[in-house]
C-alpha cells in the first residue's frame, strides 16, 4: 500500500507549495512568530455597516478597565520580565509577572475562548523558561503563556476550555497580578436547558428524549466534519446514521433504504422525492446551507406520503441576532494514487448574514469542483455523478418579525451540478470473463443538445403566530422544480428489440406545489393537540431523449431527434388531515396517538414508451385513499432516561411511472388496478435513551411488515425488477457517545436490519435484495483536542457482507466485506480554522454496496471506490 518515491516527493511539493502560499498571505505570520498566535487569535480589525475599516472595539465582556493599568507613571524602554508564577486558588489561577521595572499592561481583550493582556516595551529574560506555557493548570483553563509579539512586547494569552474565562488585574509590589476564574460556557440549543430539540418526528418542537421513536440528529459541527472528506450528501449520512445503508459514492440513493425501506426527503418540511425519479433527491442542496440534518427512523404518517423507510429533513441554516457576519472557506484535494492533474479538485464557499430591528437575513453561495477520481491501485474510475461534476449552490433566507409572536420567514435554495468530462464508462467490460471493475474510456469533448446536469429549485414561505386562538399557528406554502439531464447510453452492438432506441439520454422533469397548516393547541397543563392540513400536486415526465447516429459519428454531437417517455407524464394530488394527541400524565409517563387521514387521485397523459411494447399507451386516471393511524408510550424512571414503545403506520403511492411503463399491462384499467394501490406498512418499537452527563446511549429494535410491499431485486441479466408482494422487516440499532474528558470524545453505532417477502403469495418469504436490505453496519470515531486549538478524528466504518439473497437466487450478486479508516485534522490558526483530511487513509481496493450490485448488463457501472485522497481546507468566521 506503499506509494512511489517520485509520487510521494510530488505530494510533499504540493504540500509546500500549498503551505508557501498560505504564508504568503499572512495566515501563519502569527503561528511562526509567536507560538501563542496559534491558539489564540490576533484581534481582528471590524467593519461598520458600510465596509469601512474601524479599529476593534473593546470586549464588553472583560472585567478590566478600559484605560491601561500603569504601576508607574513613567516607564522605561526596557522592562525585562524575569519571572512568571502561575498557581492554582480557590477561585481559579493566580498568575504573577515579575519585572526589573513597574510594569504597565493593556486592558484585556477577548479572541474567541481566551482573553489576551499585552504589555508594552517589555522583552522576556526569564529564569525559568518553563515557567511561561502550562496547559490545564485549573479546571476550565486549558492554557497560559507568555510569549513575546513580533513587534516588540509581551503578551499573556489565558485560553479558556469551553469559554474565554473572567480576569482581573491589579499591581501589588511593583508586580503585576492576574487573577482568572473560569469562564461559563454557552450552549446554543433551541431551549434553556441545553436538551436537544427535534422538529421532524412530530411536526412540533420536542425534546429528543420526549419522543417515542429512534431519531439521529446531526448537527452543523458533524457535517462541517465530514464536509473534509465529501460534499455528497449521501455519503455524509450513510456514514453517520444507523439504519441506513452505507455510503454509495455516487450521486444517488440507489441502494441508500432506511431500515430495508426508502426514506422521504425533506427540505425545511419542502418534500424532494419525487413520485417517479432517479434516486437523486439527497443532492438537491450543498451541505454548507445546513444547519442540521434529523432523521427519524421507521415507517411514519407525519408529513404523508413515501414515509415508510423514515424521514430525512434537511434544515437549512438560520439567520444570525448580530448586526453582521461572513463566513469564507476555501478547499483543495487530491488523489494520493495519482497525483496533481485530473486528480485536483477545489472549492469555494462565501456568506453572510446579519440582523437590522425586524429584518435578518443569510446568502450563502458555494462553488465545487470535483475532478476525476481514481481507485487504491491509481486507475481512473469512470464518472460516476460525482467526479468530473462542477457544481453551484445557493441559500437565500430573509425574515421579519412582526412582533414577538408573528414571524415571516421566506427560503430560496438552489443547486446546479454538471458533468463536465472527455471519459465515460468502458462497456467492453461486459465481454470480460468474471467481474471487472468499471474502466473509464476517453471519448473526446462531447456536444450536447441536453447538457448532462441536475437543477434544482426549491422556494418556502413560512409564517408562524405563537398565540392565535389559544394555539399557535404554522402555515407553509411552497414549490419545488427538478430538472435533469443522464449522459448518454449508446447499445449499439447489443441484441435488444427492435423498438429499443440504441443511442439516448435519459431525464426528469419535476415539479411539486403544496402547503401545510397546523395548529398546536394546548388543552390544559399536560394535554397538547395538533391538528391541521397538507396539499400537494406534482407533476412528472420521465423522458428519453434519442440521438441522431449518423450526426453524433460525424461530429461527436448528441442531436436530439426524438422525445419518447420511459414512464408517461401524470399529475399527482394529495390531500391530509390530520390530529395528533400528546398527555403528560406525570412527570415519568407520557402517551400520544393520531390520526392521519389522505386522499390521493392522479391523471395520466397517453405516451409512447421507450422500452416497454406495446409502445403506444392510453392514459387515464385513478384515486385512493388511505387513514394511518399512530400510538407511543414514554417512561422516564429518572429524568436522564427514556424507555419508549410505538407503533406506527406508514404509507407510500408506488412509483406510477415506472409502474405503469414496465408492470402494469398495457390493457389495464388504470382507475382499479390493484398493483397501483399504495402500500400500508405497520411498525413496531421498543427502545431505550439515556443521557447520563457524559455518557449517551440508544438501543432500539423494530418490526414492520406490509400486505402489498413494494420490493426490487436484481435479475441474473443484471436489470432491476419491481414486485408487488407482502412483506417484512425487522432489525436492531444502537448507539453511544462518551466524553471521559474535556480533550477526549468517542462513540459509535452498529446497525443490522433483515428482511423478506412473498413473491408468489404462497406463504413461503424469501430474503429481500441486498439492493433493499443492506448489511450490517459498524460506526466508531474517536476524537482528541490534542493541543488548545487543535483537534484530531479518527473514524472508522465497517460494512458487513451479506449472501441470503444470492443463495437463495433473489439476486445475482453476493454482497463482500470491507472497511475504511478516515483521519481529520484542525488547526485553529489566527480567527480561521485548516483543516487536514485523509479519506480512506489505509489505500484498501474496495467496492460500495451500490456498486457491488451492478454486474451483467450493468457492469461498466461497477466502480471501484477512491483510493487514499488528501483534503486541505482554511475557513474563517467575522
Amino acid at each position: 500500500m506503499g506509494f512511489a518515491n517520485q509520487t510521494w516527493c510530488e505530494f510533499m511539493a504540493i504540500l509546500d507549495n500549498f503551505y508557501l502560499s498560505l504564508l504568503a498571505a499572512g495566515l501563519f505570520t502569527t503561528a511562526l512568530a509567536a507560538p501563542a498566535a496559534a491558539l489564540v487569535p490576533l484581534p481582528a480589525v471590524s467593519e461598520d455597516t458600510w465596509g469601512i475599516a474601524t479599529a476593534p472595539e473593546d470586549s464588553a465582556e472583560t472585567s478590566a478597565t478600559a484605560e491601561p493599568l500603569s504601576v508607574a507613571q513613567t516607564v522605561s524602554e526596557d522592562i525585562a520580565i524575569r519571572d512568571v508564577q502561575i498557581s492554582a486558588i480557590e477561585t481559579g489561577l493566580s498568575i504573577v509577572i515579575t519585572a526589573d521595572q513597574p510594569i504597565s499592561a493593556s486592558a484585556p481583550d477577548t479572541i474567541g475562548n481566551a482573553v489576551v493582556v499585552d504589555i508594552a516595551n517589555a522583552t522576556l529574560d526569564l529564569v525559568d523558561e518553563t515557567a511561561a506555557e502550562q496547559f490545564s493548570p485549573a479546571d476550565g483553563i486549558a492554557l497560559v503563556q507568555v510569549s513575546a509579539l513580533p513587534g516588540g512586547g509581551v503578551r499573556l494569552a489565558i485560553t479558556g476550555t469551553d469559554a474565554p474565562p473572567e480576569v482581573q488585574i491589579t499591581a501589588e509590589a511593583g508586580n503585576l497580578v492576574v487573577n482568572v476564574s473560569p469562564g461559563m460556557a454557552t450552549v446554543a440549543t433551541e431551549d434553556d436547558d441545553g436538551i436537544q430539540v427535534i422538529v421532524s418526528a412530530t411536526r412540533t418542537e420536542e425534546s429528543i428524549l420526549d419522543v417515542p421513536r429512534s431519531v439521529t440528529v446531526i448537527e452543523r459541527a458533524q457535517i462541517e466534519q465530514q464536509q473534509q472528506f465529501t460534499d455528497n450528501l449521501p455519503d455524509i449520512l450513510g456514514r453517520l446514521v444507523p439504519g441506513l445503508g452505507p455510503p454509495t459514492l455516487q450521486n444517488s440513493t440507489r441502494a441508500l433504504s432506511l431500515r430495508g425501506r426508502p426514506p422521504l426527503i425533506l427540505i425545511d418540511g419542502v418534500p424532494q422525492t419525487p413520485n417517479s425519479g432517479f434516486n437523486t433527491e439527497l443532492n438537491t442542496i450543498d451541505p454548507t446551507a445546513v444547519e442540521r440534518i434529523e432523521i427519524v427512523r421507521g415507517p411514519s404518517a407525519t408529513y404523508g406520503d413515501g414515509a415508510t423507510g423514515g424521514i430525512i429533513n434537511i434544515i437549512t441554516r438560520a439567520a444570525t441576532d448580530q448586526p453582521i457576519s461572513y463566513d469564507i472557506s476555501l478547499g483543495a484535494s487530491t488523489s494520493l494514487t495519482v497525483i496533481g492533474g485530473d486528480a485536483f479538485g477545489y472549492n469555494l464557499e462565501l456568506g453572510v448574514a446579519g440582523s437590522d430591528g425586524g429584518f435578518d437575513g443569510r446568502l450563502l453561495l458555494s462553488y465545487d469542483v470535483n475532478n476525476s477520481f481514481f481507485d487504491a491501485n491509481g486507475d481512473r474510475i469512470p464518472p460516476n455523478g460525482l467526479s468530473d461534476t462542477d457544481s453551484i449552490g445557493l441559500l437565500t433566507k430573509l425574515g421579519y418579525d412582526f412582533d414577538e409572536q408573528q414571524r415571516l420567514e421566506f427560503t430560496y435554495s438552489f443547486l446546479r451540478e454538471i458533468l463536465d468530462t472527455n471519459f465515460a464508462a468502458d462497456p467492453i467490460v461486459r465481454n470480460i470473463p468474471g467481474l471487472q471493475a468499471a474502466r473509464a474510456l476517453e471519448v473526446g469533448a462531447l456536444n450536447y443538445e441536453a447538457e448532462p446536469q441536475q437543477i434544482n429549485h426549491v422556494f418556502n414561505l413560512t409564517y408562524r403566530h405563537a398565540n392565535l386562538l389559544s394555539s399557535q399557528l404554522d402555515a407553509q406554502f411552497y414549490y419545488r422544480d427538478t430538472d435533469l439531464a443522464q449522459g448518454f447510453t449508446d447499445l449499439r452492438g447489443r441484441t435488444l428489440p427492435a423498438f429499443f432506441p440504441r443511442l439516448w439520454q435519459t431525464a426528469l422533469e419535476s415539479n411539486e406545489l403544496g402547503g401545510r397548516l397546523q395548529f398546536d393547541t394546548a388543552l390544559g397543563e399536560n394535554f397538547g393537540l395538533l391538528w391541521g392540513a397538507d396539499y400537494a400536486q406534482e407533476t412528472n415526465e420521465r423522458l428519453v431523449l434519442v440521438s441522431d447516429i449518423p450526426t453524433f459519428d460525424a461530429t461527436r454531437t448528441l442531436d436530439v431527434i426524438e422525445r419518447l417517455n420511459q414512464a408517461p407524464r401524470y399529475e399527482l394530488n394529495s390531500l391530509g388531515l390530520f390530529a395528533q394527541a400528546t398527555w403528560d400524565i406525570s412527570e415519568q409517563w407520557q402517551v400520544s396517538g393520531g390520526l392521519r387521514y389522505d386522499n390521493f387521485n392522479f391523471s395520466v397523459d397517453d405516451s409512447r414508451l421507450a422500452f416497454s411494447f406495446p409502445q403506444d399507451r392510453r392514459g387515464g386516471s385513478g384515486s385512493a385513499d388511505d387513514v394511518s393511524f399512530n400510538a407511543g408510550l414514554i417512561y422516564r424512571p429518572i429524568p436522564e432516561v427514556s424507555l419508549f414503545a410505538s407503533y406506527a403506520r406508514g404509507f407510500s403511492i408506488p412509483d406510477l411511472g415506472l409502474t405503469l411503463a414496465f408492470v402494469v399491462p398495457a390493457t389495464a384499467d388504470i382507475s382499479s388496478n390493484l398493483i397501483l394501490e399504495p402500500q400500508t406498512v405497520d411498525n413496531f418499537e421498543i427502545g431505550v435513551g439515556v443521557e447520563l452527563g457524559q455518557f449517551q446511549a440508544t438501543l432500539a429494535g423494530f418490526y414492520n411488515e406490509s400486505s402489498l410491499g413494494t420490493s426490487l431485486s436484481v435479475a441474473p441479466n443484471g436489470f432491476t425488477q419491481v414486485s408487488r408482494s407482502p412483506q417484512r422487516n425487522y432489525g436492531v440499532e444502537a448507539t453511544f457517545d462518551w466524553q471521559p474528558s474535556n480533550a477526549l470524545r468517542l462513540g459509535g453505532y452498529f446497525s443490522w436490519n433483515e428482511g423478506e417477502d412473498d413473491d408468489n403469495n404462497d406463504g413461503v418469504f424469501l430474503p429481500l435484495s441486498s439492493l433493499q436490505v443492506q448489511p450490517y453496519k459498524l460506526g466508531f470515531y474517536i476524537e482528541n483536542d490534542t493541543a488548545p486549538g487543535w483537534t484530531n478524528r479518527l473514524q472508522l466504518l465497517a460494512v458487513g457482507g451479506r449472501s441470503r439473497a444470492f443463495e437463495q437466487g433473489v439476486d445475482g450478486f453476493n454482497v463482500s466485506s470491507y472497511i475504511t479508516l478516515d483521519l481529520l485534522s484542525s488547526l485553529q490558526i489566527g480567527q480561521g480554522q485548516l483543516t487536514l483530511g485523509i479519506e480512506n487513509i489505509l489505500n484498501n481496493q474496495y467496492f460500495p454496496v451500490s456498486s457491488q450490485e451492478r454486474f451483467g448488463g450493468t457492469e461498466e457501472r461497477r466502480f471501484a471506490a477512491p483510493g487514499a485522497t488528501l483534503s486541505l481546507r482554511y475557513s474563517i468566521s467575522f
